[in-house]
């Protein structure tokens, strides 16, 4: 999520510098690169937002809605 954020920023920059954001002469370009290895490093970005969601769910109602998402999951509903 937070390096998912952070490529978008960096993406912004270099739109901004057009292109001289892409060049050697900034050091966007090293940043991207190198956020975009951690981005593929730290996962998919949809298992994040997956523990986020349970964790969110879990706060409000844990003894119903945690139960019914894991008997769905177990029962193979949707």
């Amino acid at each position: 999520m937070v390096p998912e954020r952070v490529c978008k920023i960096i993406d912004e920059a270099m739109q901004v510098f057009g292109a001289t954001g892409i060049s050697q002469w900034t050091p966007l370009a090293r940043m991207y690169a190198g956020q975009r290895t951690l981005r593929l490093a730290d996962g998919p970005d949809e298992v994040h937002w997956q523990v986020v969601g349970r964790a969110e769910i879990s706060r409000y109602e844990p003894d119903s809605l945690g139960k019914n998402i894991n008997s769905a999951r177990t029962t193979g509903e949707k």
